[in-house]
């Protein structure tokens, strides 16, 4: 009796032989695996569509960080639930499924400690706001532009062009420095001059500049005060307003200002003078 002959022989309890229980058994389970493939491409696809829409909506357009938080939430619970309708098709059941799911929930809780932390600092950056997209922003050492927030990390661009991506919550348990929530922002420069210069001059002088130089605000109140005697200078601390888009432009162009209208009255701005004396050994 050859093999074949043997597999004939045997059968189940219901009549069958093994190689038509085998054969049925082998084509239920290649239908049930497309039945998922299918149902996962499907919901690729309705994923994709669903993402699109809350681009396109009005609403989520005029807020960024609600509309990029929104996406990936509902991208993250809308593949949970066709991977969960994939199992069911594919053949498990409700009790299964929430066994499987406890158990999985158990070894995240455990294992997956920063995963969760990541996601509830997602959650809290969400209504806490403490920066939006586009917000220059300082934390644990890193400044740049914000560009995304997820749900469960934090996209910085730096100033030399790189991507940082932060954890969230890192994010939400660092310092966090932002440039740019208030309107305006105060210029603060030490200014050197010399100790043969006329000090009510050079107040004057100041003072004009923070009335009349274009792009200083004009209603806040500014400060301008010799603050100390330097070994080879007095320094004069410089504080006035500008408002917060274009604040580094307008800082730079001041500092170059004040320096052009020093020369031009001639007061003069002191430098350090290394002096090198060589001296040879006879």
């Amino acid at each position: 009796m050859d093999l074949k002959q043997i597999f004939n022989a045997l059968k189940n309890n219901k009549g069958e032989t093994i190689l038509e229980s085998l054969g049925y058994d082998i084509l239920t389970f290649m239908i049930r695996l497309l039945a998922f493939l299918i149902v996962l491409y499907l919901g690729k696809y309705l994923v994709k569509k669903v993402d699109e829409y809350i681009g396109k909506i009005t609403v989520m357009n005029e807020d960024l960080n609600t509309k990029q938080f929104t996406r990936s939430i509902t991208k993250l619970g809308l593949n949970l639930i066709v991977f969960l309708i994939g199992l069911l098709i594919f053949g498990f059941s409700e009790g299964s499924i929430a066994t499987m799911i406890s158990a999985i929930g158990l070894g995240v809780g455990i294992s997956l400690k920063e995963f969760l932390s990541n996601l509830a600092g997602g959650v809290v950056l969400f209504f806490s706001r403490p920066f939006v997209i586009g917000n220059f922003i300082k934390i644990n050492g890193v400044m740049g532009e914000v560009s995304k927030i997820e749900v469960f990390s934090t996209h910085i661009n730096s100033l030399d062009g790189r991507r940082i991506i932060i954890p969230n919550n890192a994010m939400i348990s660092g310092n966090i420095i932002n440039y740019d929530t208030n309107l305006f922002r105060r210029i603060k420069l030490m200014l050197s001059v010399s100790y043969d210069s006329d000090m009510k001059k050079v107040i004057s002088i100041l003072e004009n500049i923070a009335q009349t130089y274009e792009g200083l605000d004009k209603t806040r109140e500014n400060f301008i005060n010799t603050m100390q005697y330097g070994d080879s200078s007095i320094n004069i601390l410089f504080m006035v307003w500008t408002p917060t888009k274009g604040y580094y432009k307008v800082r730079g162009e001041l500092m170059a200002y004040i320096l052009e209208v020093f020369n031009k009255e001639n007061i003069d701005v002191p430098f350090n003078i290394l002096d090198v004396n060589l001296s040879e050994n006879k």
